[in-house]
C-alpha cells in the first residue's frame, strides 16, 4: 500500500487495483460500469419532426420572390445597354439628381465632357476635307435688330393680352404687330413673308435706323454652307448672292452663281427680329429667347435658283446633298415649284445596297432636307406627300414638328402640346410622320410598286428600300435634340449617337461657348412603348454619357440633352448649324466604321 494511502482514505483512480476496488463500499460495480458505457457508445437517435406550416410558407414566399426579381432584372437591368456607351446604374439616378442641386457646375461639365467623348470632340477637323457637298437653295442676307427697340420705332403697342391672331401672310403693321406677339408670348420662333411692299418698307427702314443692327450671311443654305466649309468640306452653294452677301460668305465657299433676267446681282433681306427672356413687349416677358423673321422675297420665294443648282452640281457629283427654302414659296408658286423639284430629285443617284450609300456618289448621294416654320396646312400637307417621302433625311423643331403632325391627321396632340413638348410628345409625333412618309411614298407609287411593304433586313442585315425614302428625322429643340430612325436601314447606330450628341455640342456652343449654362431635361422621363400596348419606358440619362438609345415599333430613338444657355448670344441660324453638324457625323464620319 502506498505510504500516502491510508486504510480509510478513496483509492487513487490511477492507481486502483481489483482488491481495492471491490473492498471499499462507495465503488462503483463492474455490472454497472459495464451499462454506462455501452450507454456512452449508444448512437445519438435524429427525431424527424414536421416541418411547421409558418416555416414552409415562408419558404415558398421567398422563392417567389427570386423568381419574381429574376424576372424584373430580365427586363428591366440594372445596366442599360442600350448604346455602346450607355451604362448606368439605376441606383444612381437619384444622386444624379442630387448632385444636380449640391454641384450644378459639376453636373454641367459632366454631360458637357461626355457629349464629346461620344463625338470624338477633338478629332474633327480633318476628316471633311475630301468630301464635296452641295448646298442649295435659299441664301439671303440677314439684317438682325433688337424686336422691342424696332418695334418701339415703328410707335407700335403690344396687343398681347387681347390674344393676338398669328397671320399666314402679313399684309399690314396691324398684321405684323400681331404675329409678332401671338409668337413673342409663348417664346416660339416664326418666319413671316410680307406680302404688301409698302408695309415691307417701312419695317425695313426702322430697322436700317436701330442702333442695335448688324448684318450677317442668311438663308438656310449660306449658314449650312459657313458651317460647312468651317471644318475643312469642300461647299457648292447655289443661291441669290450679291455684293454684301459675297463679303460675309467664306472665301472656301464656291459659288454656284445665279443673275436675276434682268442678269445683275443683289442681296435679297431677311429681317431678324431677336429677343430675349428679359425682354418686355407690353407687360410680357417670354419664356425663352428666340427670333421672329419677315421677309419680302422675290428670288427665294420662288425658289428661282434651283434649276441652275441642279444643273451645276451633275456635274460635280458631290458626297452630299443638303437642301432648304421650301417654306419660302408663295402660294401661288407652291404646287408648281414642288412638282418641278420632285423631278429634279428623281435625278439624283440612288442605289439601294448599303454599302453604297456612302463614299460612291456615281451610285448614290444621301439627301438632306432642312424645313423652316411654315403656316399654311394646306401647303405643309403638299409637302408632307411630295417631296418629304422621297428624300432621306428631315430636320426640324418644335414648331414645325406640330405643324406637319396636325396637318397630316395627328390626333393624339394638339399644337399647344408642342410649345414646350415633353420627349414623349416628340416621340409619338416623330412615329407619325415616319408612318404618314411611308403611306404617302406607296399612294404615290401604287402603279411603280417601288417602295417596299417593310425595309427592315432578315436577320438585321441592313436594308435599303428599292427607291428613296425617309429614313431619318433630326428634332432639335431647346432642352433637347432627338433623332429617329428605321430600325436596320442604312444608318448607323454608332453614328447616330455620335450625330445627336453632335449636334448638342453645336446648339451649346454656337449659343454660348459653354458659358452659364444650365439642364432643363430631367434626367429620366417616361415615354409610350409601343412593344407593350399601354405600358411606357424609362428613359434614364447618365450624365457622364448623355446619349441614351432604345427601340419601339421598328424604329430606333437616340436622345441627347442640351445645355441650355442663360443668356445666349446667338440664336438665328441655329437650326441650320445644328442639322448640319449632326447630318456631317452621320455620314463623313462613316469612315471610322
Amino acid at each position: 500500500m502506498s505510504k500516502r494511502q491510508t486504510k480509510n482514505s478513496p483509492p487513487l483512480v490511477g492507481n486502483s487495483s481489483p482488491s481495492t476496488s471491490q473492498s471499499s463500499s462507495g465503488e462503483i460495480s463492474k455490472k454497472k460500469l459495464k451499462k454506462i458505457e455501452q450507454k456512452a457508445n449508444r448512437p445519438k437517435i435524429l427525431i424527424e419532426r414536421p416541418l411547421s406550416n409558418l416555416k414552409f410558407g415562408g419558404l415558398v414566399a421567398f422563392f417567389i420572390f427570386l423568381v419574381g426579381f429574376y424576372i424584373y432584372l430580365r427586363i428591366n437591368p440594372l445596366y442599360d445597354n442600350g448604346n455602346n456607351n450607355n451604362n448606368l446604374n439605376n441606383n444612381n439616378t437619384n444622386n444624379n439628381n442630387n448632385n444636380k442641386i449640391i454641384d450644378d457646375i459639376k453636373l454641367m461639365n459632366t454631360i458637357e465632357n461626355g457629349l464629346k467623348e461620344i463625338t470624338n470632340y477633338k478629332e474633327w477637323n480633318e476628316e471633311c476635307k475630301n468630301k464635296t457637298i452641295a448646298v442649295g437653295y435659299n441664301t439671303n442676307l440677314d439684317l438682325v435688330v433688337d424686336a422691342i427697340e424696332l418695334m418701339d420705332k415703328l410707335k407700335l403697342k403690344s396687343s398681347i393680352h387681347n390674344r393676338p391672331m398669328s397671320k399666314e401672310i402679313i399684309k399690314s403693321l396691324d398684321d405684323f404687330e400681331q404675329t409678332f406677339s401671338h409668337y413673342f408670348k409663348s417664346g416660339s420662333a416664326a418666319e413671316r413673308m410680307i406680302q404688301d411692299e409698302d408695309t415691307f418698307n417701312s419695317i425695313l427702314a426702322a430697322a436700317l435706323q436701330s442702333n442695335s443692327k448688324q448684318f450677317y450671311t442668311g438663308g438656310n443654305a449660306g449658314i449650312m454652307a459657313n458651317r460647312l466649309v468651317a471644318d475643312n468640306c469642300n461647299v457648292y452653294l447655289g443661291g441669290i448672292i450679291g455684293k454684301k452677301l459675297k463679303e460675309l460668305l467664306s472665301p472656301s465657299v464656291s459659288i454656284i452663281g445665279y443673275q436675276s433676267e434682268h442678269g445683275e446681282e443683289f442681296d435679297e433681306i431677311h429681317l431678324i427680329m431677336e429677343y430675349n427672356k428679359q425682354s418686355k413687349w407690353g407687360t410680357i416677358s417670354p419664356p425663352r429667347s428666340n427670333r421672329f423673321i419677315i421677309s419680302r422675297d422675290n428670288t427665294n420665294s420662288h425658289l428661282m435658283t434651283m434649276e441652275s443648282f441642279h444643273q451645276e452640281i451633275e456635274k460635280k457629283q458631290p458626297d452630299l446633298l443638303l437642301l432648304s427654302g421650301l417654306h419660302l414659296l408663295t402660294e401661288e408658286a407652291q404646287e408648281r415649284r414642288v412638282n418641278d423639284m420632285l423631278n429634279l430629285l428623281k435625278q439624283i443617284p440612288y442605289n439601294n445596297d448599303p454599302s453604297n450609300f456612302l463614299n460612291h456618289p456615281s451610285l448614290n448621294v444621301p439627301i438632306h432636307l432642312e424645313l423652316a416654320s411654315i403656316a399654311s396646312p394646306s401647303y405643309i400637307n403638299l409637302l408632307a406627300k411630295k417631296i418629304i417621302p422621297f428624300v432621306d433625311s428631315i430636320g426640324l423643331n418644335e414648331q414645325e414638328l406640330g405643324f406637319i403632325y396636325v396637318s397630316t391627321g395627328g390626333k393624339q396632340f394638339n399644337l399647344d402640346d408642342f410649345k414646350e413638348p415633353s420627349v414623349n410628345v416628340v416621340v409619338n409625333a416623330l412615329i407619325h410622320i415616319m408612318e404618314t412618309s411611308f403611306n404617302f411614298a406607296n399612294n404615290n407609287n401604287n402603279n411603280n410598286n417601288n417602295i417596299d411593304d417593310n425595309i427592315m433586313g432578315d436577320f438585321g442585315i441592313p436594308t435599303m428600300s428599292k427607291q428613296r425614302s425617309l429614313t431619318r428625322i433630326h428634332f432639335h429643340y431647346l432642352s433637347f435634340h432627338l433623332i429617329i430612325t428605321k430600325s436596320y436601314s442604312q444608318w448607323s447606330p454608332k453614328l447616330t449617337s455620335s450625330s445627336v450628341a453632335a449636334s448638342s455640342i453645336e446648339a451649346t456652343y454656337q449659343a454660348c461657348r459653354f458659358n452659364s449654362v444650365e439642364l432643363l431635361l430631367p434626367l429620366s422621363v417616361e415615354v409610350d412603348y409601343r412593344y407593350t400596348p399601354g405600358a411606357t419606358k424609362s428613359i434614364i440619362i447618365n450624365p457622364s454619357s448623355p446619349v441614351t438609345t432604345w427601340q419601339d415599333s421598328g424604329y430606333e430613338f437616340h436622345l441627347a440633352p442640351v445645355l441650355v444657355c442663360k443668356s445666349p448670344l446667338k440664336t438665328v441660324g441655329l437650326g441650320d448649324s445644328i442639322s448640319t453638324m449632326g447630318f456631317l457625323y452621320q455620314t463623313v464620319k462613316s469612315n471610322d466604321n
